[in-house]
């Protein structure tokens, strides 16, 4: 056999693993519907695999596939498989092909509504007046910490924190040819201009930068000028044919975010669950410790905890921001809320969630996308 024959034998095995990998895929979005409909109300969107089905996966997968490859193949088969009766609205902040947007996309799959909403009170305000089923909001950044005012504005509208994203965003130099050289113009929204401005003028000086209105028109300018380019989040160019000119090209690298799924319902419990709340203690010695006291008599293992400063009475007061493990309804929760309430000024769940179990860094590549 001639190695063109060998070749073309080779690929005509792949043709046939690629039918059969479509087939058990499609058989995977029938089992996801029929759990879906035994599921209520925010349940319908929680993760299809859990933390220790995709451990359980990663320790199961064999050579030449790494365990690393793992999540990212599974959460984008758990989102194609996502298939709706009716399909969720969801409100994303910022233009379209934002870094929210990708988040939205990743958490709800490709047949949610995704619209909208110019700031994360916005997009909270359109979730209570059910104009929208969800809401994607940033939750907590490594450069800012958490979004207080968004966890406050949740808490005052009475919604309930029902999901977690956490994804590494990177923003990339994309054009049609990939070749530096014929970068004239550089198209850009103002946001992802400012995240990547010195970048930009230590490696283009001579290219013009051209704001418009969101990453995904960018990417259609650039697509369609020879001399043109765009910076865009590096997920979004898949859908145009576009290649790389330069990744990563953001002035502090890789942006880890966090980004919390909002709704009206509170999410039904899953098994792999975390809570957060908001609490603020009397002015008076060891305050503080006695609230957290009623966390480690009933064993609730605590994530982390957060202060801020806020406005009240004659002064300021301390607000305190807690993650435990746990659903609100399980029985350890119940019982360490049950001490909170009666040692904390106030209490406020913000709501119980999934823990998130994928986080989507894209792979590196410079191939035509």
């Amino acid at each position: 056999m001639s190695q063109r024959e060998k070749i073309e034998e080779i690929a005509k095995r792949l043709h046939e693993a690629d039918k059969d990998i479509l087939r058990a895929i499609e058989k995977r979005a029938r089992l996801v519907q029929d759990l879906v409909a035994l599921r209520s109300d925010a349940a319908k969107l929680s993760p299809i695999i859990d933390v220790e089905r995709y451990r359980a996966l990663e320790q199961a997968v064999a050579a030449p596939l790494s365990a690393s490859a793992v999540r990212p193949i599974f959460a984008a088969i758990d989102a194609a498989c996502r298939v709706y009766e009716v399909a969720p609205r969801v409100a994303c902040v910022g233009p379209e092909g934002g870094f929210p947007w990708l988040a939205g996309g990743l958490h709800f799959g490709p047949r949610a509504e995704l619209v909208r909403a110019e700031t994360p009170e916005k997009a909270l305000e359109e979730v209570a007046r059910s104009q929208v089923d969800y809401a994607v909001v940033t939750y907590e950044t490594l450069r800012d910490g958490l979004a207080f005012a968004t966890i406050q504005a949740i808490a005052a509208l009475d919604l309930k924190l029902v999901g977690e994203r956490e994804v590494t965003h990177t923003l990339a130099l994309v054009n049609k040819t990939g070749n530096g050289a014929d970068v004239e113009r550089v198209y850009a929204s103002s946001h992802h201009h400012s995240l990547c401005e010195a970048w930009l003028a230590a490696n283009y000086p001579k290219a013009t930068v051209l704001h418009v209105r969101s990453a995904v028109m960018a990417a259609e300018l650039a697509a369609e000028n020879h001399g043109a380019a765009a910076v865009i989040p590096a997920r979004l160019f898949t859908a145009h044919q576009l290649r790389t000119v330069a990744e990563n090209v953001g002035d502090e690298g890789e942006m880890r975010i966090r980004y919390g799924v909002v709704s009206r319902l509170p999410m039904a419990r899953t098994g792999h669950d975390a809570t957060a709340l908001l609490f603020g203690v009397h002015d008076r010695p060891g305050a503080l410790y006695d609230v957290l006291q009623s966390f480690k008599e009933k064993n609730c293992n605590m994530r982390r905890i957060q202060s801020r400063a806020v406005p009240g009475g004659d002064g300021w007061e301390y607000v305190f921001y807690v993650e435990v493990t746990g659903h609100v309804t399980d029985r350890p929760v119940v019982a360490a809320l049950e001490g909170v309430k009666q040692k904390a000024r106030l209490l406020k769940i913000i709501g119980s969630f999934p823990l998130d179990v994928a986080d989507m860094t894209p792979p590196s590549s410079s191939a035509t996308h």
